[in-house]
């Protein structure tokens, strides 16, 4: 599942860049997609919205062949959407590496976007954080996990009794918005031995509004050329367009890709480059099926409005249709801080850890782990 999402994103590039390398001017399906592509370059603001365009009956029958893969696995994935956003004073395409001005949103959610289990949003450079837990015990709803739920609700409950100095703390296991400093949990980080020369990460090179995140190496902007450069090279030699007509609304538009031999041109032209990629391995491509895979658009308005990629093309044990569907749109709001955040610092974690595993002052009562938010 994990190698199939990730070529989905890959084949989602493969396209992008081989339309890039077509005339516009064209009346061709290559020339509709660079379009719709263009279009959304000139919006401010840009939503990726990731999810299964398929029930959990059609999930389980297409990957029932997987090892220990349940109904339960079916129904947690049919609900699960993933969504990225980011805005800019600017166009996008005018917005370059280490921009400040940018603003970014992650948000995860199940039951197909109605509960919020994550959120991460960073603007102004501050981070944002919201975390469900009992959402995310909710996603796995085997008997074997009802212990794990019901561990989780005892410690939920008991955080209400941490100190008032704890009050981020407790926020955040209610699953309410938190603030963070990414510099101070940085240098906190170097403070307790960590992060070995890690600094804040990003720095100039770092994505819009995101160049606060700790982490690791970004991709440089030369680096970011070169690799587009040849990713656009292998695609125009490797993919094919084929015009679907209208349907639902839309225009659609199939692009077909030899893998292999995509694979392989991709891989010799990124090689001076692989110390600068961040976890690259030339063995990344070994796995690479020697076969045509395709994806389709969906182009509304002159706008790409979705990009859906039948994953089950990557994965020999499938047995049905497993659609993965990529919505765009370029008309979303600008990506804002949420209201009555509390600040959340790295004592404050060191705090919960001593709350959690010191016990009750009470020594009359033993080892007091009776009054610990983890016994």
């Amino acid at each position: 599942m994990r190698k199939g999402l990730a070529a989905a994103g890959v084949v989602a590039l493969i396209a992008a860049g081989s339309a890039a390398c077509e005339s516009a001017a064209q009346a061709s399906p290559a020339g509709k997609v660079n379009t719709g592509f263009d279009k959304l370059s000139n919006a401010k603001s840009l939503t990726l919205g990731l999810h299964f365009d398929a029930s959990a009956d059609q999930i389980y029958a297409a990957m029932k062949g997987e090892k220990d893969f349940t109904k339960d696995d079916a129904k947690m994935l049919a609900g699960l959407e993933a969504t990225f956003t980011v805005s800019s004073d600017k166009a996008l395409k005018d917005v370059k590496s280490g921009d400040k001005g940018g603003s970014v949103g992650v948000r995860l959610s199940g039951d197909s976007g109605k509960t919020g289990i994550f959120e991460l949003r960073s603007v102004d450079q501050k981070l944002y954080l919201r975390v469900d837990l009992k959402a995310a015990m909710k996603l796995d709803t085997s008997p074997s996990k009802s212990g794990d739920v019901a561990g989780i609700n005892k410690f939920l409950g008991m955080a209400d009794s941490l100190p008032s100095s704890l009050a981020s703390v407790k926020a955040a296991l209610k699953g309410q918005w938190v603030s963070l400093d990414p510099k101070a949990f940085s240098q906190f980080a170097k403070s307790m031995g960590g992060a070995k020369g890690g600094g804040t990460g990003g720095g100039s090179d770092s994505l819009p509004g995101m160049s606060g995140l700790p982490g690791g190496k970004s991709l440089d902007t030369k680096t970011q050329k070169q690799f587009l450069a040849a990713l656009k090279k292998a695609a125009e030699h490797n993919a094919k367009y084929t015009d679907l007509g209208n349907h639902d609304g839309a225009d659609h538009v199939r692009a077909t890709v030899l893998a292999r031999p995509f694979a392989k041109e991709l891989q010799s032209a990124i090689a001076p480059l692989g110390k600068q990629i961040p976890g690259y391995k030339p063995s990344d491509f070994n796995d690479v099926p020697n076969k045509s895979v395709s994806l389709e658009f969906a182009i509304k308005g002159g706008e790409i409005r979705s990009i859906t990629f039948d994953v089950a093309q990557l994965d020999t044990k499938a047995t049905g249709k497993l659609p993965l569907t990529l919505d765009l749109d370029g008309s979303a709001d600008e990506i804002k801080a949420p209201e009555g955040a509390q600040q959340l610092n790295p004592q404050d974690l060191m705090g919960l850890f001593m709350a959690g595993f010191g016990g009750s002052d009470d020594t009359s009562s033993g080892s007091g782990s009776s009054d610990s938010l983890f016994s």
